[in-house]
C-alpha cells in the first residue's frame, strides 16, 4: 500500500522507529502491547510504506505500522462524521482516551508541529476553538 504522509507523520514515524531500534526486544513487546490498548478504538491495523516526497519513487521507510479508524459508525463509535471545526472542538473537549484528555493531545500536537516549522491551519483552528470553549466555561 503506497501512502504519502505529511511531514508530521514522517517525523513521528521516524522517531518511533528509531526508538524501537534502541529498545530491547522485551521493551518492544511491552510498547506494542501498550499501543494495542491505546489505539483500541481503531478497527484496522496496516503496514504501509512511508513516502516523504510526493515525487519519490521509493519509500523513505517500509513496513510502518499504522492504526486506521474507519468511518463506519458500527465499528467506530467515536467517528463524528463530517463536521464543522466547532463540532469537532466540542467533541475533543469531552473526549478522553487511555493516554488522557484529547484536548491535551491536540495542544501537544499543535506545539510539536510549530516546533518543526509546520503550520497546520486545521490543527491550529481546532486548538484555538477548544481554547475558546474552555475559556467560556470559566
Amino acid at each position: 500500500m503506497k501512502l504519502i504522509w505529511s511531514i508530521v507523520s514522517n517525523v513521528i514515524c521516524r522517531v518511533f522507529i528509531h526508538q524501537l531500534k534502541l529498545q530491547t526486544k522485551r521493551r518492544m513487546v511491552l510498547l506494542l502491547l501498550y499501543l494495542e490498548v491505546r489505539e483500541k478504538q481503531y478497527d484496522k491495523k496496516e503496514y504501509v510504506d512511508l513516502f516523504t516526497d510526493i515525487n519519490a519513487t521509493s519509500p523513505a521507510i517500509t513496513g510502518v505500522m499504522v492504526y486506521i479508524a474507519s468511518p463506519d459508525k458500527k465499528v467506530n463509535v467515536n467517528y463524528l462524521g463530517p463536521a464543522s471545526s466547532e463540532h469537532i472542538a466540542r467533541q475533543i473537549i469531552h473526549a478522553e482516551g487511555p493516554s488522557g484528555p484529547n484536548r491535551d493531545y491536540l495542544f501537544q500536537l499543535e506545539k510539536a508541529l510549530l516546533q518543526i516549522g509546520c503550520q497546520d491551519n486545521h490543527v491550529i483552528d481546532l486548538a484555538n476553538e477548544v481554547r475558546r470553549f474552555l475559556s467560556e466555561k470559566r
